[in-house]
């Protein structure tokens, strides 16, 4: 799947990249309407992914709550 877009930056909420709706409606678009996404930037590219759940928290606030997981879930944390 290939579209053009264009990126806009709003001074007090961010910024925003509107994927044209003809890549919307196509059967392997991966995401759906409120899905929460991750965003990672790297090598000049943005790639968007489905957030886990581990990823929305911030893990230094809540190294006594980490410590309890199990070990299968700090593996996937420690990955990033």
């Amino acid at each position: 799947m290939i579209g053009v877009t264009r990126f806009r930056t709003f001074k007090k909420s961010g910024g925003r990249i509107y994927i044209p709706v003809s890549l919307l409606l196509r059967p392997n678009f991966p995401f759906l309407d409120d899905d929460l996404i991750k965003i990672t930037i790297g090598d000049g590219k943005i790639v968007l992914t489905k957030a886990k759940w581990w990823e929305m928290l911030d893990w230094d606030k809540m190294k006594d709550v980490y410590e309890q997981l199990p070990q299968e879930i700090k593996s996937k944390i420690k990955e990033g």
